[in-house]
């Protein structure tokens, strides 16, 4: 009866750290990738021209929308001024133009029309983390969904980003977007 019991407790006590542990792994913060190299400049990367390609994923892992954006990015010292134009894969075509100001060494703020309030970034090393919340049209409707981007700058100009979409807490898909640099 001791065995068994001790066996129940040891188990429980394993399952308890076992979630605990996988719990602890998904709270990155931008300090962890202070290291990073090439160091991720955002006003420096998006001056100028870019190119990128771009995938939405659902929560049930299937490719719902792939696209291409042109970026034509503006620095004057103050403020960055992004103008994204969107071509996606079932002919529908749009646009966002991002106004974008440092407000540290390291934290950006903006704003977008279909952005509600104020994005919010932090950089560190390589990788930025950017928050918002997008009014996200849907046919004639809209919703109000939270993004979670992380970019991550690689060698030879290419920025990675994986933004995590989500609705009152729920995870509604992922969008995976590659820029290079014109």
């Amino acid at each position: 009866e001791n065995k068994m019991l001790s066996k129940i407790i040891g188990r429980t006590f394993l399952g308890i750290l076992l979630l605990f542990f996988i719990g602890g792994c998904g709270s990155m913060k931008p300090s962890d990738f202070s290291n990073g190299k090439p160091t991720f400049v955002l006003e420096e990367y998006f001056s100028g021209k870019t190119k990128a390609w771009g995938i939405f994923v659902d929560r049930f892992g299937t490719v719902k929308r792939q696209f291409t954006v042109d970026i034509e990015g503006s620095w004057n010292g103050e403020q960055l001024v992004l103008d994204e134009k969107f071509d996606f894969d079932d002919g529908e075509k749009s646009t966002r133009a991002w106004k974008i100001v440092k407000t540290g060494d390291n934290n950006y703020e903006g704003t977008a029309d279909d952005v509600v309030g104020v994005a919010k970034g932090i950089s560190s090393g390589n990788a930025l983390n950017w928050k918002y919340i997008l009014d996200l049209k849907i046919g004639d409707n809209s919703i109000n969904v939270s993004f979670d981007d992380w970019m991550f700058l690689q060698s030879d100009g290419v920025l990675i980003n994986r933004a995590k979409m989500t609705k009152l807490g729920l995870e509604m898909g992922i969008v995976n977007i590659f820029f290079k640099k014109l």
